[in-house]
């Protein structure tokens, strides 16, 4: 949590938190609405984002406090996916304590128009948020694409965003969230939060949230985690199917130069699926936990967020 946070929530305020894979240009979308300057060009590979960071915008209601939290990605280049979880849930228990204080009216998810495929970190991002926000949640989620600036051919764009929306963003779409553009700009900045306050600040708590702070759950219980947990086993698997791979050209490799290049790509594959190994250990529910949470019913909850997150 950042040092300087000195954000305390009313439940009047109107909070939007946004999402999305580093380097989307959340912070860009941001200072775009409180005149702050740009400290780096969008779309960077390096995480700017390192704390979960609030800022109060000013906005032409007087009597309205809008406020957007900024967030690091589950691709951030400093921390494990688990790490940035535990960062992001740490600042809603405490904003949060009560159940009532903290009130999230919106959230905004980014991706880049310009990409023209879904690696493992995009659509980690995208599984991540689903299962962090829920589903009574998504009719406030925006799902935005940004760098149409950037983007060569315009028609190849808009064929990224209707194939975005037709499977990657189905599920969350059927839920009731909207696709949006941003075109860097203050006022599609603003039009965009506009879409949002139109619908009033009755807002539902996020899936994290209630999971935390109403049902009592660890954070490696919540489904957001559990996403993640999942996604590890995947990976490990991978890793140690490459690894085995390369112990054998290993073995067969009679080239001293070929042989150095094949031992190094083992020693890196055997130091990354030693991390993800770890990273699962953390992770894991003990089993009684386990058996408690199927005893309480407590899957009920989880079999509708599936529903509108097949796609992920």
């Amino acid at each position: 949590m950042s040092s300087n946070d000195h954000f305390t929530p009313d439940p009047a305020d109107f909070v939007i938190v946004v999402m999305g894979p580093t380097g989307t240009g959340k912070t860009n979308f941001i200072n775009k609405l409180t005149g702050n300057p740009e400290r780096r060009e969008a779309g960077g590979l390096a995480s700017d984002t390192q704390h979960v960071t609030p800022y109060s915008i000013p906005y032409y209601y007087p009597s309205l406090r809008v406020v957007l939290v900024d967030t690091p990605g589950f691709d951030d280049t400093h921390r494990k996916d688990s790490e940035t979880l535990r960062l992001i849930a740490d600042w809603l228990i405490q904003k949060y304590p009560d159940g009532t204080t903290l009130k999230i009216a919106g959230t905004i998810y980014f991706h880049r128009i310009i990409d023209n495929s879904m690696p493992r970190s995009t659509l980690m991002n995208l599984g991540v948020f689903g299962r962090l926000c829920g589903d009574t949640s998504l009719c406030r989620t925006r799902l935005v694409t940004t760098m149409w600036d950037q983007a060569k051919n315009q028609d190849v764009a808009a064929q990224r965003e209707t194939q975005l929306a037709s499977k990657f963003w189905q599920g969350l779409i059927a839920g009731g969230a909207f696709a949006r553009r941003f075109h860097n700009s203050s006022s599609s900045a603003l039009g965009i939060v506009d879409d949002l306050l139109w619908m009033g600040n009755d807002s539902h708590p996020l899936l994290l949230q209630e999971e935390l702070v109403k049902q009592r759950k660890r954070l490696n219980e919540t489904e957001a985690a559990k996403f993640i947990y999942k996604q590890l086993k995947k990976d490990l698997a991978e890793q140690k199917k490459t690894l085995k791979g390369l112990e054998g050209a290993v073995k067969l490799q009679n080239d001293p130069n070929s042989d150095k290049v094949l031992q190094e790509s083992r020693d890196k594959t055997q130091a990354q699926a030693k991390k993800t190994s770890e990273e699962l250990k953390e992770m894991k529910i003990p089993p009684i936990r386990r058996v408690r949470l199927l005893l309480s019913g407590e899957n009920s909850r989880a079999k509708a967020v599936e529903l509108h997150l097949r796609q992920a």
